[in-house]
């Protein structure tokens, strides 16, 4: 009888062991299923990892009057709805009178400068390289500089390497209003005695020859300086003390005493020069291709063509271009070397240095983009685009090759010249000293 108890009480034991192994099957099989799939029953066990949110911050001149503006907060708003942990903050500012210059000297100076930016690859960038603040994009692991045409290479600086990616080239020129011209049957100014006659001509009516601002008078100094010594007296040195420099700033003075700008030329700004033109209150202004856009969203685009600047000098030739491409894509090299922002850096680099991107880009501004072609251009807007293919010779702007406080002195003499007080004389021999 005991043996037949201790048989039923092992049996028994038998059984407990038996259930207690199915129980913790069946718990571990549940465990592992709710830890490897989502409540719909997907497979979650990929290396699936929520991604952590990289906060960047981008730079650019893409604002104020520039027609880009918009179309360029619309290309992040599409990266980001691409990529949701990547949040964008839009610090652009206006390329006039030296706004982004300031923005971003501060920016660097003070430890906080921007993951990208959209910046001069001119003098202003100088210092910016030479101490190592942005990238080497050749030798940047992942960044995309295939499909461009030779304006990346224009990029490349004296130190052999590549640090800006470039997004359009530009051109600058004298925009005429035709319909404006052809009202008071003045003569389209294709040489400099034709230039000088309209300034005589328009004086003597209601509408003011030349749209300018004699402070803000970036393209006004250009243009006069390369018309009075034509590209070889352009393009050199500041040192060299050329007499075209001093000879374009005191014409500026010969034109402004024949009635050429508006008595209050030396108070306006630049922004309000702009509005003269886009009024029909004045029949010509010197700006850059940028400037098409305002021109289409005021409706007077087909009313105007684009000129290169009558050059008069001995040597020169007219149809000789101030342009490039003097602005690009830098990478800071606090952002690349972050690896928490890396990879978020590189493929915003690489989004709006895309073909689809320049072009998009290109299409609000109709400037000339550094990768693929504009398509069904305007009349008016192509005939800029063959002035750059056809121009004997392009260059920077002065601005851009020169000490920065040194050109800022030229052009905001230009109103004491105009009043007597100074000579291009005097105004270049200071301006040589300052960048001594």
């Amino acid at each position: 009888m005991r043996k037949f108890k201790w048989s039923l009480l092992l049996a028994l034991l038998f059984v407990v062991i038996g259930l207690a192994a199915c129980g913790n099957d069946e718990t571990g099989s549940n465990a592992d299923d709710t830890e490897n799939t989502s409540d719909n029953g997907e497979d979650t066990s990929a290396d699936e990892t929520e991604q952590e949110e990289v906060n960047l911050r981008v730079v650019t001149t893409m604002a104020g009057t520039d027609p880009a503006g918009e179309v360029f907060q619309q290309v992040l708003d599409d990266f980001q709805e691409e990529n949701p942990n990547i949040k964008i903050e839009n610090d652009s500012q206006s390329a006039d009178a030296g706004t982004i210059r300031t923005k971003v000297n501060t920016d660097f100076s003070s430890d906080n400068e921007p993951d990208l930016m959209f910046y001069f690859n001119t003098v202003d960038a100088d210092g910016l390289i030479e101490e190592g603040k942005v990238v080497n994009l050749e030798e940047a692991e992942g960044v995309d500089l295939s499909g461009y045409n030779s304006m990346l290479e224009q990029q490349r600086r004296e130190d052999g390497n590549i640090y800006a990616a470039p997004q359009s080239g530009f051109y600058e020129g004298l925009f005429v209003n035709k319909k404006l011209f052809e009202e008071h049957g003045v003569e389209i100014p294709t040489t400099w005695e034709q230039y000088e006659a309209a300034i005589e001509k328009f004086a003597e009516t209601d509408i003011v020859p030349i749209a300018a601002s004699t402070e803000d008078s970036y393209y006004v100094v250009e243009h006069y300086i390369l018309a009075a010594g034509g590209m070889e007296n352009y393009t050199a040195d500041l040192a060299d003390k050329k007499e075209a420099w001093s000879e374009g700033l005191n014409n500026i003075k010969k034109h402004a005493d024949m009635g050429a700008f508006t008595p209050d030329a030396a108070t306006i700004d630049l922004a309000l020069a702009q509005e003269l033109f886009k009024q029909e209150q004045a029949a010509m202004i010197f700006e850059g291709s940028w400037f098409w856009g305002q021109l289409e969203e005021a409706g007077m685009g087909e009313d105007v063509t684009v000129l290169p600047m009558p050059v008069y000098a001995e040597g020169g030739e007219t149809g000789e271009l101030v342009g490039g491409a003097s602005q690009g894509w830098f990478i800071s090299t606090k952002s690349y070397e972050d690896e928490a922002k890396k990879d978020a850096v590189v493929s915003l680099f690489n989004y709006l240095t895309s073909e689809e991107t320049i072009v998009k880009i290109a299409e609000a501004t109709g400037q000339p983009p550094a990768k693929g072609e504009l398509s069904d251009l305007p009349d008016y807007l192509k005939a800029g685009h063959d002035l750059v293919k056809n121009a004997p010779s392009v260059a920077l702007p002065i601005n851009d090759r020169i000490y920065p406080e040194s050109f800022t002195h030229l052009r905001t003499s230009v109103p004491e010249i105009v009043s007597g007080d100074k000579t291009g004389e005097e105004v270049l021999e200071k301006a040589v000293e300052m960048a001594k």
